[in-house]
């Protein structure tokens, strides 16, 4: 039995959770390296979420044919958490929020486009045109504030986020969402303690300070976005949660503003709606739809 009111509330605060990686980053500053954090934050959830797999016996041999996908969706995975940080830390957290968004957001249409045979609708259209004049509005402001190396990464992290969501729709139909997350932990602590070793990063022993209660903050804060929005779908439709799920741009740009005084600039407010409004549009078409078909 579906329980909508429960469901929006677990969105709304996964969406918080999800939305507060920039506070965590900006927390966490330049006290540790971009791969350091990538790697630690890695290897805590990796052992965390590995008794309850084992538990709830979710632990599989990955079938041949997946191997290909499996791959991307690694790929992808492992380029999901060092730029951002990166760019949150050099960048304001609404600027780096939205050019991350409206990259994401891209990235998945593209990938639907050429290997899930989506269609290319004139809604989808329409939101591309609005989504790229917005993040066109924001990077050219973000450029001429903040360095490139930001911004780009920024929108590297949003294609690498994209392609990880994208692929991981071949795959989970045979394999469960969190043992996918488990794989993607996995692969992430792999991934960036190498480069980390490799570049030559700080690794810092585990202590009990300030810096170590941020880092194991913005741990729960990627554990809690996860689970509760994996519990909101199956409370709520998919669009209803798309909607919903968009409060994660809300309260990371306000979290920026609030807590580290961050200010908007014009050009900021007007890309972030009309990304906003890009990514708004298929979900609301499709709750549209739904409501049409309730009726009748």
């Amino acid at each position: 039995m579906m329980r909508p009111t429960k469901g929006i509330i677990f969105i709304i605060i996964s969406a918080l959770m999800f939305g507060s990686y920039g506070l965590w980053s900006k927390l966490l500053g330049d006290s540790f390296d971009p791969f350091y954090q990538g790697w630690t934050r890695g290897f805590i959830l990796a052992v965390f979420l590995l008794p309850i797999l084992i538990f709830n016996k979710q632990i599989v041999l990955i079938k041949r044919k997946d191997w290909k996908w499996l791959s991307v969706f690694l790929f992808f995975t492992s380029l999901t958490q060092a730029p951002l940080y990166y760019a949150f830390n050099h960048m304001d957290i609404g600027s780096a929020t939205l050019l991350f968004f409206v990259s994401y957001a891209l990235t998945m249409y593209l990938f639907g486009l050429v290997f899930l045979n989506e269609k290319l609708t004139k809604l989808k259209i329409i939101a591309l045109v609005i989504a790229l004049i917005g993040m066109y509005i924001v990077f050219s402001f973000s450029f001429a504030v903040f360095s490139l190396l930001a911004a780009l990464l920024a929108i590297v992290n949003g294609i690498a986020s994209g392609g990880e969501i994208s692929s991981s729709k071949k795959l989970s139909g045979n394999y469960s969402p969190l043992y996918l997350s488990w794989l993607s932990w996995v692969i992430i602590f792999i991934s960036n303690l190498a480069i980390s070793l490799i570049i030559g990063e700080t690794q810092h022993m585990p202590a009990l300070n300030r810096v170590w209660l941020f880092q194991i903050g913005y741990t729960i804060a990627s554990v809690l976005g996860f689970w509760l929005v994996i519990k909101g779908l199956q409370q709520v439709e998919a669009s209803v949660a798309g909607l919903i799920g968009l409060l994660e741009i809300v309260f990371s740009v306000l979290l920026g503003i609030f807590i580290f005084h961050e200010q908007l600039n014009l050009k900021i407010i007007l890309g972030g709606i009309l990304i906003i409004i890009a990514a708004a549009l298929p979900h609301l078409h499709n709750v549209i739809k739904i409501k049409r078909k309730t009726k009748h």
